[in-house]
């Protein structure tokens, strides 16, 4: 058995069966030019020798490395968990595998993990901007070299390349609208960092559903802060301890959502009866809560898959015909207990 430092090689299955490297090698690759006994034998005796094949001389060698770089803000979120499968799934229907990396929220790993994943040679990069991503200078090794770049759910300010997002405006404006249309008057809303693309669209779809309904919209009952629980929890208690309390919520995700009820549940103020409360995403959390959270679904599964099919095609340099450069994908209101259905 050979070390890490002398793997082994087709050289050494060529000369075990006496044949050439040539054929091994397109052996390996099941090439119908070799016949089947024979590529059944090479490929039966490279994995009892422990063969495993240089990826990175063969990307050399074809150009291409049928591997997709992956950026995410953190695996965890319930929308990228679905997002990442659907991405897992489309690829391996086109023959890629995927590299998944986590920039934490931090545009300083972004751009770690932007030079990691030109200097592996992938053959497209997908992206979604950290919550912090105002730019996409660091992105530049791609554009420049015309490696595919796609952003899904969360695109940096003026990108003009390949998009996939969710119609967060009228996700925004849905939300608010049903709120309305429940009986609500006086509707807060707790919003992401306003850096991000999807809260100001979210936050303009708000608004402009108080204004087809004549509500005015107050400053005042919009809270701005990272979407976390412990965030929307501190939020939630400045609100309630606010003199007036609104009777309606519309929170930017599903985890600052809950994360609301269950402060109104600590303090004894009921939901839907005393407020009604709108998340967004249609987290597993929204379902299982009690009462269940009225949400807007965003289908991230399918934002993936279209994400790989949209890169794929610019990889085959299909774009011209078949890609649409800033694909949005329709939202939907779910409704459920918390907004008094």
């Amino acid at each position: 058995m050979k070390d890490r430092t002398n793997k082994i090689t087709i050289y050494d299955i060529a000369q075990k069966l006496n044949l050439s490297a040539s054929t091994v090698s397109r052996a390996l690759q099941n090439n119908p030019l070799i016949n089947l006994e024979t590529r059944e034998k090479v490929q039966a005796t490279a994995t009892e020798m422990g063969y495993v094949p240089n990826w990175i001389a063969s990307s050399l060698r074809k150009k291409r490395s049928n591997i997709l770089g992956l950026i995410v803000p953190r695996t965890s979120m319930y929308f990228q968990s679905t997002a990442i499968s659907g991405i897992q799934h489309e690829a391996h229907k086109y023959g890629f595998s995927i590299v998944i990396g986590q920039s934490d929220e931090t545009v300083a790993m972004e751009k770690e993990l932007v030079h990691t994943f030109y200097s592996l040679r992938v053959d497209g990069l997908l992206a979604v901007a950290s919550m912090f991503t105002t730019n996409f200078d660091h992105f530049s090794p791609f554009i420049k070299n015309n490696i595919p770049l796609v952003f899904y759910d969360r695109v940096p300010t003026d990108f003009q390349g390949y998009t996939i997002t969710g119609d967060d405006f009228k996700g925004g404006f849905l939300a608010t609208e049903h709120l309305i249309k429940q009986g609500c008057k006086r509707i807060a809303h707790f919003s992401g960092l306003l850096t991000c693309n999807l809260y100001q669209q979210r936050l303009s779809g708000y608004k402009e559903a108080l204004a087809q309904y004549n509500i005015p919209f107050d400053e005042q009952l919009v809270y701005i802060h990272d979407l976390t629980m412990d965030a929307a929890t501190v939020a939630a208690q400045q609100l309630f301890d606010a003199k007036k309390m609104p009777d309606g919520m519309f929170a930017a995700n599903d985890s600052s959502a809950v994360a609301f009820i269950r402060e109104a549940r600590n303090r004894n103020i009921a939901v839907p009866e005393q407020i009604k409360v709108v998340g967004y995403s249609n987290d597993l959390s929204s379902r299982i809560i009690s009462p269940s959270l009225t949400t807007i679904e965003q289908s991230g599964y399918n934002m993936g898959q279209k994400a790989v099919e949209t890169i794929v095609q610019l990889i085959n340099h299909e774009e011209t015909v078949k890609v649409t450069k800033n694909y949005v994908f329709p939202v939907e209101l779910i409704k459920r207990e918390s907004s008094g259905l």
